[in-house]
């Protein structure tokens, strides 16, 4: 595609600036709501990124604070903001599909450690059902799995939720863009030793989520990571929550012991205190004093043995020189000993410690060019062996003491730890507790015509949605500049309108925001990340948008949210 580029035109007048400078003409021609810019579009990246940045620079002229006769270095500085934001924009693209737009910030999983051979029919703490066969998981290769899986599981029900999962709710059919409407969205996984596994072929988990909506309106989605689109799988099933249970949950399978792990950072705090503890109580295991080594106990002679009468090294075998009278014998499984042996006078005797260490040794007698080796075994007779068990006995006595304190200073030890390691399971019990009581509560809440539990099965892991497909909200529109409290335009790409009027999150790209569309008659609430810090619209803001073009002045939240609760007791949700 060829473009004509203009490149000596004529300085425009100020005046010539002025005329032109309507938004609201721009603002009449702009058609696809919820289209994302063109900037995404690959075309146009690839072949007009020159053009790009004069544009972007010409409209940044035209509008810093309407500043029409600029110097050289207002230009280069124009010039660079519009480079970063398009490499901020790049940057932007690149992200994986699901992307949390703040650090740290996101709906936890609870983690249920299952036997994979055996099943396991399971309970959210929102009372949604999990119902996993036998033999349900497999490696990468198909080959079915055994012993300890990880299945982690959590869900999404409003749009707080929604918002720091980054799990994106624009829905692309036909090349039309819709925004979701949800009646509660599930991510399931499953882990085995730390690597992520598959659902094993021709098997399937079935879930009845609780849900706040009613509605059949609502068709079921699987988010496809890769295409960065929802794919529609058809309708999931409404069941009063006050129903008998679906078929499927009635034969319950065997009980088994479950292992529930809150994903929550007060819950991972305990964790790694744990651990620290455990480590602690190794490092003072081995601090302790070391025992001294175990005496060896004396063995005599026995009759009929040969044995050798040897000058041992003090340095080298110490366990072995405070004995006197030493001999070494010749043990029955030296089938080379021949009794010729005591004939030679050897040039070279070496002895050194055998496989049992401090019972047997192995001897090596060299002559000239022949050479043997021996497993001997030290042994006393007579009087000497008499005053070996007495050492013997002198030195058991003392080390017994010393294995006896150390001892009694491990069990100390592990006392302390144990106690440690049960008072954070009680924690992390009472934070499970907690929680389920917490959204068992919740639940209470609602209207109990709106109780119910919404069915389907799932054949892959993955994100799954109950959704109904939405336009953009209307009756208002207006070209919206996104700015802070110090007037300057907040370098954001996603801007999220929250209608509490309907469960959802409706998305619109860039800053400016071209066509930014709202309902008056809803509370309404506008939310932006810049560099990871969390920016909002205020509802009574909103009375004086009436269209056109706007300058939207975003507070800075300034309170750190430790759970996403604290941010929805925030947002008043």
């Amino acid at each position: 595609m060829k473009r004509k580029v203009n490149i000596n035109r004529p300085e425009i007048s100020s005046a010539e600036i002025a005329k032109r400078k309507n938004f609201d003409s721009v603002l009449k021609q702009t058609t696809n709501v919820g289209a994302k810019p063109l900037i995404k579009k690959p075309w146009f990246l690839s072949s007009v990124v020159a053009v790009t940045i004069a544009i972007v620079t010409t409209v940044v002229f035209l509008n810093k604070n309407n500043k029409t006769d600029l110097t050289v270095a207002d230009i280069k500085d124009q010039v660079a903001d519009s480079l970063a934001l398009a490499e901020f924009y790049k940057a932007e693209e690149a992200k994986p599909c699901i992307a949390p737009p703040i650090k740290g910030l996101n709906v936890h999983y609870t983690t249920f450690k299952v036997i994979a051979e055996k099943g396991a029919s399971l309970e959210y703490k929102t009372g949604s059902k999990i119902r996993i066969p036998k033999n349900a998981f497999a490696d990468e290769n198909g080959n079915i799995l055994k012993g300890e899986v990880e299945l982690r599981y959590r869900e999404f029900h409003d749009a707080v939720d929604f918002f720091v999962s980054g799990i994106p709710m624009t829905y692309d059919s036909a090349g039309v863009k819709y925004q979701f409407e949800s009646a509660g969205m599930v991510e399931v996984l499953a882990y085995q030793n730390g690597k992520q596994v598959n659902m094993a072929p021709k098997k399937a988990i079935d879930i009845e989520m609780a849900s706040n909506y009613k509605g059949t309106e609502y068709n079921f989605y699987k988010l496809d990571t890769v295409a960065n689109n929802w794919s529609c799988l058809g309708k999931d099933k409404v069941v009063p929550k006050a129903a008998p249970a679906s078929p499927v949950f009635e034969a319950l399978s065997e009980p088994t012991d479950v292992l529930v792990v809150e994903d929550t950072p007060a819950y991972a705090t305990i964790e790694k205190k744990k651990n620290e503890a455990s480590k602690e109580k190794v490092t003072q295991i081995a601090a302790l004093p070391k025992p001294i080594a175990e005496p060896v106990k004396p063995a005599q002679v026995k009759k009929g043995k040969y044995t050798f009468n040897i000058e041992v090294d003090a340095k080298e075998f110490p366990e072995l020189s405070v004995y006197k009278g030493l001999l070494f014998e010749v043990g029955d499984e030296n089938v080379n000993f021949n009794k010729s042996m005591y004939d030679i006078t050897w040039d070279e005797a070496m002895i050194k410690e055998g496989m049992k260490v401090g019972a047997n040794y192995n001897l090596t007698l060299v002559k000239g060019l022949k050479k043997y080796d021996l497993v001997v075994y030290p042994v006393f007779e007579g009087k000497n062996y008499e005053t070996a068990m007495q050492t013997y006995q002198e030195k058991f006595s003392k080390y017994k003491v010393t294995l006896d304190k150390r001892i009694a200073e491990e069990k100390r030890i592990e006392e302390v730890y144990q106690a440690k390691v049960a008072e954070f399971k009680r924690q992390q019990e009472a934070i499970v507790k907690a929680n389920e009581e917490r959204a068992a509560n919740e639940f209470k809440q609602m209207e109990t015509t709106q109780k119910v539990m919404r069915s389907f099965t799932v054949s892959s892991f993955g994100v799954y949605n109950c959704d109904n497909p939405s336009a953009y909200p209307t009756g208002v529109v207006c070209f919206a500049t996104i700015k802070n409290d110090l007037n300057t335009n907040l370098m954001c790409y996603s801007v999220y309108l929250v209608d509490k009027g309907k469960n959802g999150l409706f998305t619109f790209y860039q800053n400016p925001v071209t066509r930014l569309s709202f309902n008056p008659k809803s509370k309404n609430m506008l939310w932006t990340v810049e560099h990871g810090v969390l920016y909002w619209l205020k509802p009574e803001q909103f009375n004086s948008i009436n269209g056109g073009t706007k300058e939207l002045v975003m507070k800075k939240v300034d309170q750190k949210f430790e759970t996403v609760e604290d941010m929805k007791a925030y947002f008043n949700f």
